[in-house]
């Protein structure tokens, strides 16, 4: 989100990101939401990630990109054995993604995170986001693909508007 104050454009990184991350999230939840419980083995060739564990990657790793940013060690909210419905899994970790977010100040946007381990590097808190972001939207274009050829041809556009 940008103001403008005084003539000088100021930017809140952690609204504009939480905006970012909502408009992505909400149709990955409404892909998840037309995936049949039954249904969660579904691979759509030999090699493919089951459906089900798909989808639980997505939230799991935009949680755990949401923690580091926070500084947190990653951690999943569910155990692997868990078996709470899908879409009620989709909801806890959209809600807590977003706490973990919104806990953020605007300086800790710019805090450097070591994410050596599993990207190399030490990042900016915000890079971090972002790369958790980027990777959400690159397996929601293929849970898109799953969802197409489960029979579902009714589907949301890319982002919520």
């Amino acid at each position: 989100m940008k103001m403008t104050i005084g003539g000088i454009t100021v930017s809140n990184r952690k609204e504009d990101f939480l905006a970012t991350f909502r408009a992505h999230r909400k149709v990955t939840n409404d892909l998840i939401a037309l995936i049949d419980e039954k249904k969660l083995d579904f691979a759509p060739t030999d090699t493919s990630m089951p459906v089900g564990k798909l989808a639980n990657h997505i939230l799991e790793a935009t949680y755990m990109f949401a923690r580091l940013a926070n500084n947190q060690s990653p951690a999943k909210l569910f155990d692997d054995d868990d078996n709470t419905e899908l879409k009620s899994k989709a909801s806890t970790y959209t809600q807590e993604t977003e706490k973990l977010i919104a806990s953020m100040s605007e300086e800790d946007f710019d805090k450097t995170i070591d994410v050596s381990d599993m990207l190399g590097e030490k990042l900016p808190a915000e890079k971090v986001l972002e790369t958790g972001m980027h990777h959400e939207i690159h397996h929601k274009g293929q849970l898109f693909v799953y969802v197409r050829a489960m029979g579902h041809d009714d589907l949301p556009y890319y982002v919520s508007l």
